[in-house]
């Protein structure tokens, strides 16, 4: 019977992991996620968990009725997380919103709400009432609670795991959500035939509710058992691709979806319209073939080569076939090597192959390499006459990496004396709206402080030059029309009109002007990535007017924008208390409110600083996030073996907020310290190393303070469910609130030494808090 329960609660974990990680990639594909929308995602998951966990804690305290309605949470997760799949995917042809079209902030809002409130809800409840159900039956109460988060962490891991490793690769969403669901049933079916029979004596003590267990037991055996078959017919027989199937033609409707896969980077998709092919990432669209957008392409591609005398050795970042590398090798180049993340998309363009992509994949002068740009450069001996950087705008932390000024330090030794970067950003060629400027003049800016060379050349897409070489400044645009003819390129639209249109000087000084009329901003770098702001800002700004006050606020912010407020709250919080000394134990809650903080900022800190020091590989970031579990399930482990011999538990707790405290501090240092020395091949051989441990001692310290958490609160009552569902509550509220603020804010406006400056101060409050309270 118990190794029933721990295997339910194991499943709880993996399940959590398992429906957050699939509903997310669901919803930022339906949505075109930035990372303002995983925050608003994310944020929603994580407070429908903590209403559960606090509202239904209620329900855990009668024990007749645990079981059955963890059972009934089980089959809700089941029903619901296949429903949830699809409701995502059809989400934006039910709001009639067009595929291609922005989708404002209250959009992902509510649709995310109302998807993931069954889910989250039950998953939230589940470890509430899971405590119950364990103290009921070991007769332990904070002990039991503190294995119950063990359980779930361990279960968390294994998921995390599998799912980077083993399920994404091999299963798409559908058949996830319901062999997930068939797991959760399978549990179900288990924990109601073994807990039945451990009633089965109070039945003769207790007639009238022996007769209603059986009965209500039976019921939910026969649902489990109905819902399992149903579920195992479905995923085992052609069903489960069909709805597959039946789900993206309507997520893509009036589109020919020719291909829809998932990979560990994202999600590819192919439509097709009549001969052209259209290849889309998360919904966007990167590539068509064999008729590419030529203005963007040929701009691109011709304007950086032709500003070179001479260009031999090319390196593309993202974006080269549907037509880059067909226009760059049409120069006189000896080798042009092609940095693409995901190969799930070269993979798509050979199987959708059009004249132009098998002859850019075939050319034997083109390299493919299956890295991360930033990798692979830092790996690369090579030294080019031209890289172009063909990516996104900086909208999500992992794309922000290639605007940064680290990336343009590595991309200046990349190049040859006289070689050229080309890096592209929105523009516009009327108006340059305030969020639009301050995008560009980060871009510029920061670009500005690597090269002393930069040219801005305007368009709807702005194309900036970088050299540390004289030529591209004084390069006129009879010489480009000149090397055009020379090297007899055939374009269809970057003819010596257009290139004496593109180089107009008028035009360049406008964009400069406006540059020049944005008040002096931020550098956009690695561990202060505010590129990614000015970019969340700019597209909010278009599909949510009514919040740009808002960000123009959050982009004035410094740190004694959090300081003070802290301080007033610690002043206030002291005085009530001193009139009500009952509130010395909301002390405890507010510490763990901001060590679910902490621990979520720790995790995105050591994430961004992965990927910023070594580059995108998506099982080690995976990797990362499971070794934070690891670290939670050692911690709460450690801690349930030590509370039991600790008689003071306060000076524990002080001990514990002591050591995060210095934690907080000890990170952004070590962090410095590298990108200081970054260059070095030792240092650099270290990165992984030192920031998979922090990962490690960071779960260690966040996991050691919930089971004494609750030691405290319950002091030896067998409030379980309340005490385990206010707490757990706790902490996936402060988690929440570092997932909306961290990522978009406190990292892109603080950068991540004053954010963990911030988090130091939470724990400094926390901390005076404890140690003045009487527990």
């Amino acid at each position: 019977m118990k190794k029933s329960l721990i295997l339910a609660l194991l499943l709880m974990g993996f399940t959590g992991t398992l429906a957050q990680v699939i509903m997310i990639r669901e919803l930022l594909v339906t949505f075109y996620g930035n990372e303002l929308s995983i925050g608003i995602i994310l944020g929603n998951w994580l407070i429908l968990e903590a209403a559960g966990s606090f509202f239904l804690g209620r329900i855990a305290n009668k024990p007749e009725r645990s079981v059955d309605a963890y059972v009934a949470l089980q089959f809700a997760i089941a029903i619901f997380l296949p429903l949830a799949v699809y409701g995502a995917r059809v989400a934006k042809t039910m709001l009639g919103i067009p595929v291609g079209e922005m989708v404002g902030l209250f959009p992902v809002f509510y649709s995310s709400l109302l998807l993931l409130a069954p889910l989250s809800l039950a998953d939230g409840a589940k470890f509430t009432i899971g405590c119950r159900i364990y103290s009921n039956l070991t007769k332990e109460t904070a002990h039991s609670i503190a294995r119950v988060y063990i359980y779930e962490a361990i279960g968390a891991v294994i998921g995390g795991v599998l799912l980077a490793f083993l399920i994404i690769p091999h299963f798409h969403s559908i058949e996830v959500a319901l062999g997930v669901g068939g797991l959760n049933l399978i549990s179900a079916i288990l924990l109601i035939t073994l807990f039945k029979k451990s009633f089965l004596p109070k039945l003769r003590a207790n007639h009238r509710f022996g007769v209603s267990f059986l009965s209500r037991s039976a019921y939910f055996l026969l649902v489990g058992i109905i819902l399992l078959a149903s579920t195992g017919y479905v995923l085992f027989s052609p069903k489960a691709d069909e709805i597959h199937n039946l789900s993206t033609h309507t997520q893509w409707q009036g589109y020919d979806l020719q291909y829809y896969q998932n990979s560990n980077y994202g999600n590819i998709a192919v439509t097709k319209r009549g001969e052209e092919f259209t290849f889309y990432s998360d919904g966007i669209p990167i590539a068509t073939a064999p008729h590419p957008d030529e203005a963007f392409v040929e701009e691109l591609a011709h304007l950086p080569m032709l500003f070179h005398y001479s260009p031999r050795k090319v390196l593309i970042v993202g974006g080269g076939i549907g037509g880059l590398i067909n226009e760059v090798v049409k120069h006189p180049v000896e080798k042009v090597d092609y940095a693409e993340l995901d190969p799930l998309i070269i993979e798509a363009a050979h199987s959708f192959a059009t004249p132009l992509t098998e002859f850019e994949l075939s050319n034997p002068r083109v390299a493919v390499h299956y890295l991360d740009g930033r990798l692979f450069m830092s790996r690369s001996q090579e030294c080019y006459d031209v890289i172009i950087i063909n990516l996104p705008s900086p909208s999500t932390l992992q794309l922000n990496r290639f605007y940064t000024k680290e990336f343009f330090e590595m991309a200046e030794v990349a190049l040859n004396r006289d070689g050229i970067l080309a890096v592209t950003c929105p523009g516009s060629l009327s108006y340059m709206g305030e969020e639009l400027a301050n995008l560009n003049a980060c871009v510029y800016r920061t670009l500005h402080d690597i090269f002393p060379y930069v040219r801005a050349i305007p368009g709807e897409t702005n194309l900036f030059l970088a050299s540390p070489s004289t030529g591209i400044s004084t390069v006129q645009d009879a010489l480009l029309v000149q090397r055009l003819q020379d090297r007899a390129l055939k374009t269809r639209l970057l003819t010596d009109f257009h290139i004496r249109y593109k180089l107009d000087k008028a035009r360049a000084n406008w964009l400069l002007n406006s540059l020049d009329q944005v008040p002096e901003g931020r550098i956009n770098q690695d561990l202060s990535p505010s590129g990614l702001f000015y970019d969340i800002s700019l597209w909010s700004a278009l599909v949510s007017h009514r919040f740009e006050g808002v960000f123009k606020l959050m982009g004035k912010a410094n740190l004694w924008v959090f300081l003070i407020p802290l301080a007033i709250f610690m002043v206030a919080f002291f005085a009530v208390r001193r009139r009500i000394p009952k509130l010395g134990a909301a002390s405890v809650a507010v510490t763990i409110v901001t060590t679910g903080f902490a621990g979520m900022a720790f995790d995105m800190v050591l994430i961004l600083a992965f990927q910023s020091l070594y580059g995108y590989v998506y099982q080690m970031i995976a990797l990362l996030t499971a070794v934070f579990m690891v670290g939670l399930a050692i911690g709460s482990t450690m801690m349930t073996r030590i509370m039991s011999r600790v008689t003071n538990n306060r000076s524990l707790l002080i001990k514990l907020e002591s050591l995060i405290l210095a934690y907080s501090i000890l990170v952004p240092v070590i962090l410095v310290v590298f990108h200081s020395h970054l260059g070095e091949p030792v240092i650099f051989a270290l990165v992984q190393a030192v920031i998979l441990f922090l990962s490690l001692v960071s779960g260690v310290l966040v996991g050691s303070e919930f089971p004494l958490a609750n030691k405290i609160y319950l002091k030896g009552r067998g409030r379980v469910g309340k005490v385990a569902g206010g707490l757990y509550a706790c902490d996936l509220l402060g988690a929440w609130v570092g997932a909306l603020a961290v990522s978009i804010w406190l990292i892109p406006v603080l950068g991540i030494v004053n954010t963990c400056i911030l988090i130091a101060c939470l724990k400094v409050v926390s901390l005076v808090l404890v140690v003045t309270s009487r527990l």
